[in-house]
């Protein structure tokens, strides 16, 4: 028998959390309710809201230190969409989450957590019950009972490795590389909601090794750009532990942006752009780069990492960024390599001509991680 929280809000959605909670039990499982209501609370309802979700994670602290979870499944509209996604991001990977609502098309992107969340929208609204709920329901029951539970299984040890797609060009040549010596190579996206993940995934022991050849949600984070949102665990996670890591500036020198119809903030309106798609692509300055160089060097000096090396990729560091392309910019490269030799040992700053993109800059990487790797035995 397993342990299922079901939460959500009693007083508006009883009928259909009834029969979640019937549902789980038909299947032998136990349902552990944990209850949102709001409605009957007198006051601001927005910081009312804001207490109802504290009290409720402290809840869930203590439903998570005297019971062994499985899974959690939460159903409403817009508040109770908001409210289920803040109390998830409590729940640790590979536990199976999942929260169903007719708001989470128009709204799920504003809340941005990292967590593994499964995110169903219903095709009716809840509060009266009625036969399609009941349908949707049960169909929510059984995919989250048939979820696995748990960290995957590795059978060979494991190197994670950061991509974003305008500076990832040495993906190919690490796969090969590492394959060949036996490891898993598990890739990660360079926006702050995937290298999060890699940073709790490094806490609970995954990683042998780090390859962080793109810091594109570093500038991003800095600079106000779409794709930041993150904490300085990103990279503390692993430069704290002193796994083995190589570290390259891929994408830090552009800044993400989604237009979405509206006119481009007017500190980039007179940068050079790059259109990938429906984002653009804005060209990193001098001072945001002194940023971004500053926010990673706290981090390494607070950590002082033995086994880490900083390549800097002389030739460019992401598609626009190569020799000869419009967001190239050597006296920008020159000043970030000093900044970061500022920060960590000269001796593990190396300059590489090569750009980030090029198959033979990943296989460079590949390299002094292995050497890493064997004289940390």
């Amino acid at each position: 028998m397993a342990n299922f929280i079901v939460m959500g809000t009693w007083d508006t959605k009883r009928e259909e959390l009834e029969f979640i909670c019937e549902e789980i039990k038909k299947r032998s499982h136990h349902p552990i309710k944990l209850n949102l209501s709001t409605k009957k609370i007198e006051g601001k309802r927005d910081a009312l809201i804001g207490d109802t979700v504290s009290q409720a994670q402290e809840r869930l602290k203590k439903i998570m230190k005297r019971e062994l979870v499985s899974g959690a499944l939460s159903v409403g509209g817009g508040t109770n969409l908001f409210m289920s996604t803040k109390l998830m991001e409590e729940i640790p990977l590979f536990i199976p989450k999942m929260i169903v609502s007719t708001m989470v098309v128009n709204s799920v992107h504003s809340f941005r957590t990292y967590k593994d969340i499964l995110y169903l929208q219903s095709p009716s609204d809840f509060g009266i019950f009625n036969p399609i709920t009941k349908d949707l329901l049960t169909n929510c029951v059984i995919i989250l009972t048939s979820m696995r539970k748990g960290l995957p299984h590795f059978d060979k040890p494991a190197i994670a490795v950061t991509g974003f797609g305008i500076s990832d060009g040495y993906y190919e040549g690490a796969k090969g590389f590492w394959l060949k010596r036996g490891y898993h190579l598990i890739p990660f996206h360079s926006v702050g909601e995937n290298t999060m993940v890699m940073a709790e995934l490094i806490q609970r022991g995954l990683f042998k090794g780090i390859l962080d050849l793109t810091l594109h949600d570093v500038m991003d984070h800095v600079a106000g750009g779409a794709f930041g949102r993150m904490d300085k665990n990103r990279l503390y996670a692993y430069l704290s532990k002193d796994i083995p890591a190589v570290i390259a500036p891929g994408g830090l020198d552009t800044i993400a942006y989604i237009p979405q119809g509206h006119p481009l903030p007017a500190s980039f309106r007179k940068r050079k752009i790059y259109h990938h798609d429906f984002r653009v692509g804005i060209r990193a300055n001098k001072k945001e780069m002194v940023k971004a160089a500053k926010w990673i060097g706290n981090i390494l000096q607070k950590a002082r990492p033995k086994k880490a090396v900083f390549l800097i990729p002389l030739r460019g560091w992401s598609s626009p960024g190569e020799q000869g392309k419009e967001f190239y910019d050597p006296e920008l490269i020159d000043m970030f390599k000093k900044w970061i030799g500022k920060f960590i040992s000269k001796e593990f700053v190396i300059g590489v001509d090569l750009s980030i993109n090029d198959p033979k800059f990943g296989l460079t990487a590949c390299k002094y991680l292995e050497n890493l790797l064997k004289a940390q035995g």
